[in-house]
């Protein structure tokens, strides 16, 4: 690997919009991921700002994924090409975990599915959450209520620019009733707007309450150094293919399996609802240690080759460095926000951006000054088509709109339109919807230069949109 304190020519091209100690930054880590970007087989005609949507395999990877499938389909017999042991013992080193806390999933979807529909419920419980989930973790809380007889509870995020940690736990907190909500269930980071959770404080807000804790890590694994042990939350859905990079269909369940420093409340009662493991009770009790991990990774004949490929991947990321790739992906995300806001002026950020507690690297904007053209769904949908088509850069967008919790004939729904992200005020719990995002991440394949040729492809478009 090259010597990351070597200068890079690319970062001392953009280090004339750089702060020095930005600049000295990007000198020395650009070789590291310089190398690293070669891994990877993205069309060279496209910058991919993407993989909050799916991640592009690395090559040492794809290639060893694609023996996989080759020796499966020449003797299919075996059912996987690795103990799911070794696989999950592959992935919880990184992940800050036991390997009996770790099982692996299809995807984030799949992942929530086994959890939310696995906690005992008891009519009358309420689930805190925000009104800001993905489709995936909506659609799933609705089902849950509608079984079991959950009463949804929403609490408003702080979503201004210099919103703090302090805020987003005292707007949960107003919401949190000891003894009354079952479960706070949370994105972190947030798949609208990019703006991460403080974990480690909800999960302890939680605890004081006897609530169980519940967290999408879609946007989470691959992108954030890791602690799950330490994060003190009781289950986390993470996704296999999107940050991480690992095959399509992967993905990645934690289950808090003991009493840790973090979180030494009981084990909550958990329901086992897909596996072909016998040996734990059917009650939902298990006692402290059992290896839940493997019992909820026996699920049929699933694509062993994908298993592999996933620990290959997340041991790529450990020999990277968590931490540096984190910090790598962080600043590049900070660089281009202050692009953004040099170009574009500061309301052109759509997410919280003095607080590093609640920042990932997910940047959420809109270019567009006045509001007519910033609420706009399908103005915004053509920007993002013509990035593409015209400068060669891929991003994503949009937000759940009516389709969220507060849905007809609820008279609210109204006041959540199509395409805006449908948040609440944090003090009154009023419909606060925000504009319509354009989210770019800052990938481990991108660089400074990227992110100045970005803006400029933006703020040239914008200026050829109609006004």
């Amino acid at each position: 690997m090259p010597d990351p304190d070597s200068p890079s020519a690319e970062a001392a091209t953009s280090s004339v919009r750089m702060s020095a100690a930005q600049a000295a930054f990007f000198a020395r880590q650009s070789p590291v991921f310089e190398a690293f970007a070669r891994q990877f087989s993205l069309d060279p005609k496209v910058v991919y700002l993407m993989a909050g949507q799916k991640g592009s395999q690395p090559d040492s990877v794809r290639k060893r994924y694609q023996e996989g499938l080759d020796q499966i389909a020449r003797d299919p017999f075996p059912v996987h090409l690795e103990p799911t042991a070794t696989t999950r013992e592959r992935i919880a080193r990184g992940y800050g975990a036991s390997v009996d806390e770790i099982a692996i999933s299809r995807n984030t979807t799949d992942a929530l599915g086994q959890i939310l529909m696995g906690i005992e419920w008891q009519r009358g419980d309420e689930i805190l959450v925000t009104p800001m989930e993905h489709p995936a973790g909506l659609a799933t809380v609705l089902r849950v209520s509608g079984r079991f007889g959950v009463k949804i509870v929403q609490w408003g995020v702080p979503v201004h620019r210099n919103a703090t940690a302090d805020e987003v736990v005292e707007a949960l907190k107003k919401r949190l009733k000891p003894g009354v909500t079952r479960v706070v269930f949370f994105s972190s980071p947030l798949w609208p707007n990019g703006e991460r959770l403080p974990e480690r404080r909800i999960a302890a807000l939680a605890q004081a309450a006897g609530a169980i804790t519940v967290a999408d890590g879609a946007h989470y694994g691959g992108m954030i150094d890791p602690r799950l042990d330490e994060s003190g939350i009781d289950f986390w859905a993470i996704s296999g293919h999107k940050w991480q990079c690992g095959p399509g269909g992967t993905g990645i369940i934690y289950i808090r399996n003991r009493a840790l420093a973090a979180n030494p409340t009981p084990l909550p009662r958990f329901h086992i609802i897909r596996s072909s493991a016998r040996d734990v009770p059917f009650d939902g009790s298990r006692t402290e240690s059992y290896d839940i991990g493997a019992a909820m990774s026996r699920y049929g004949f699933p694509e062993s080759a994908d298993w592999r490929a996933l620990g290959d991947v997340c041991a790529l990321w450990d020999e990277i460095g968590r931490a540096r790739i984190q910090a790598w992906t962080h600043n590049l995300a900070d660089y281009l926000r202050q692009r953004l806001v040099a170009t574009f002026g500061e309301d052109a950020l759509l997410q919280p951006t003095v607080d590093p507690a609640l920042k990932s690297a997910i940047v959420c904007f809109n270019p567009f000054p006045d509001a007519r053209r910033r609420t706009d769904p399908e103005l915004n949908k053509r920007f993002r088509a013509r990035l593409l088509q015209e400068y060669g850069f891929r991003i994503s967008g949009g937000g759940v709109g009516p389709e969220g919790f507060t849905r007809a004939p609820d008279p609210q729904a109204a006041a959540f339109p199509e395409g805006l992200v449908p948040n609440r005020d944090p003090r009154t719990l009023a419909p606060k919807p925000f504009g319509v995002t354009l989210r770019a991440n800052a990938c481990v394949w991108n660089s400074p230069a990227q992110m100045d040729r970005f803006v400029a492809a933006c703020e040239d478009l914008s200026r050829k949109m109609p006004a």
